[in-house]
């Protein structure tokens, strides 16, 4: 089956994405509709100061309640990902990255959204006056605490945040690879 859309039809435009329905054709020649998101995509960065990393505990309305994450946000329209996710870090958490490491695009439900985040490790950062840009952001919580202790939060399932999850899994694999390349003759 060739996977081209012969329609599609816009349901809807939100403040932050748009809906619509695109309409397939199967070998038989069967419509399928499936629906899909449209999102700009975004930002995530983990913040790292030594020892510590930062997360920011704020309320999801999509899902009712409160989430421990990596500081994140939507990109402006043409932003550069790097640029946002510095601007993120200072706004939400007050950190300014001194180095940003690119871990790469992450797809986050590509079963029904094109969204793709952007994922990046703060290595080193300044702290500076927090920017909250939203009600969330106002309202929230900044968290610091060990990588030892993010890992034994996302096993009891206090971080389920999967772009959380990736960034603090990531952050500990670099280190175990810095680890043991110390170690070795």
């Amino acid at each position: 089956m060739e996977w081209k859309p012969h329609r599609t039809e816009r349901l809807a435009t939100g403040l932050f994405f748009e809906f619509d329905r695109m309409f397939f054709r199967d070998d038989d020649g069967k419509e399928l509709p499936r629906d899909v998101i449209r999102h700009r995509g975004g930002v995530s960065v983990l913040p790292i100061d030594g020892e510590k990393i930062t997360l920011i505990r704020q309320h999801r309305v999509a899902v009712g309640s409160d989430l421990l994450e990596a500081p994140a946000g939507k990109l402006d329209r043409g932003e550069d990902p790097r640029a946002a996710a510095h601007r993120e870090c200072i706004e939400e958490v007050g950190l300014e990255p001194v180095t940003l490491i690119d871990i790469g695009p992450m797809e986050t439900s590509p079963g029904f959204t094109d969204e793709i985040i952007h994922l990046y490790i703060a290595d080193g950062v300044k702290r500076v006056v927090a920017q909250p840009e939203g009600a969330e952001e106002h309202h929230a919580e900044i968290v610091e605490m060990g990588l030892g202790e993010a890992v034994a939060a996302i096993e009891a399932g206090e971080i389920s945040d999967a772009k959380t999850r990736v960034l603090i899994l990531t952050a500990l694999h670099r280190q175990d690879l810095q680890d043991r390349g110390a170690h070795q003759p």
